[in-house]
């Protein structure tokens, strides 16, 4: 077993509690067709070729920390390569929902042809549909992949003691009968937001962020500067969701908003044009390798 495991080991053991992870990783910013869309030839595809740099979006996924995950899509391998991450030491992958931007089974059964560290065990935390297809890719067959399955449902908080974290699955609004999900998370210092894919968030998520002051939220934008809804949001629609979280007190002056899951599209902005855009409005467009600090700066 590794020092750093061994060492978490015994804090837990002695009650002390782990540090939280500080940050959070943006691996990929665009939505199920990444950014440029590979085939197309559109005007905006073509400027985002020329122009390159953050206007290349892998599929989006998040990291925090060393030891967790949020979605595993199909540019996983790619992203591990890109931002040099050591998946073997993931503790906690979190996935919103099953359509496959956002889950690549594959990736979990290739873990049964590996050689993994002795202490490389991943629990997977999604709702039914995720945990049916990850058990499909693998044979039924947690064990052999080192793969431990929780299946997460609305309102119920799970405790990630060695992380020093909370995590609360809420309900989000983007697939039927399918429920998607977001994730809350907390730690002692910071709360964040991770919408998913959603269109206006459902009665019940409200309910569960008043005075739930965030530090930060990453939101679907995927139709860039169309106001409009269908299973996804605009950024006019994220306007109105950034008031309603300030309403209900979720978040203020201080809590980074930042939109993601961009597609191309007659929404579509190049990134300089998102932040000419959405800076103004207290808002910061995502892009891949994006670093979100949540940890307060010591006093």
């Amino acid at each position: 077993m590794k020092r750093s495991t061994l060492l978490a080991s015994a804090l837990l053991a002695a009650g002390v509690a782990a540090a939280p992870p500080s940050e959070l990783l943006v691996l990929g910013s665009g939505a199920s067709e990444g950014m440029p869309s590979q085939y197309c030839v559109c005007g905006f595809c073509r400027r985002a070729r020329t122009e390159g740099g953050r206007n290349y979006r892998f599929r989006t996924a998040f990291q925090l920390g060393e030891t967790i995950r949020i979605d595993w899509g199909p540019d996983a391998v790619a992203q591990a390569f890109r931002f040099r991450l050591e998946p073997w030491k993931l503790r906690h992958v979190f996935i919103t929902h099953s359509h496959e931007d956002h889950l690549f089974p594959m990736d979990f059964w290739v873990r049964g042809v590996s050689q993994l560290p002795e202490e490389s065990w991943v629990t997977v935390y999604g709702n039914r549909q995720v945990l049916a297809a990850i058990g499909r890719m693998i044979g039924g067959d947690w064990k052999k992949n080192r793969l431990t399955p929780v299946l997460a449902e609305p309102g119920k908080t799970i405790e990630l003691p060695g992380e020093n974290l909370r995590v609360t699955p809420l309900a989000a609004n983007h697939t039927s009968p399918e429920q998607s999900l977001m994730y809350a998370f907390e730690a002692p210092r910071w709360k964040l937001l991770v919408t998913g894919d959603t269109d206006v968030f459902p009665e019940a998520s409200w309910k569960f962020l008043k005075d739930f002051k965030l530090t930060a939220v990453t939101v679907d934008a995927t139709w860039g500067m169309e106001d409009r809804h269908e299973s996804h949001l605009g950024i006019p629609n994220v306007v109105e969701l950034a008031k309603r979280l300030r309403s209900v007190g979720a978040a203020d002056g201080r809590t980074r908003i930042v939109p993601v899951h961009f597609a191309h599209g007659k929404g579509a902005r190049l990134h300089s044009e998102l932040e000419q855009i959405l800076m103004p409005l207290g808002m910061e467009p995502s892009y891949d390798g994006m670093r979100i600090q949540l940890e307060p700066a010591k006093e």
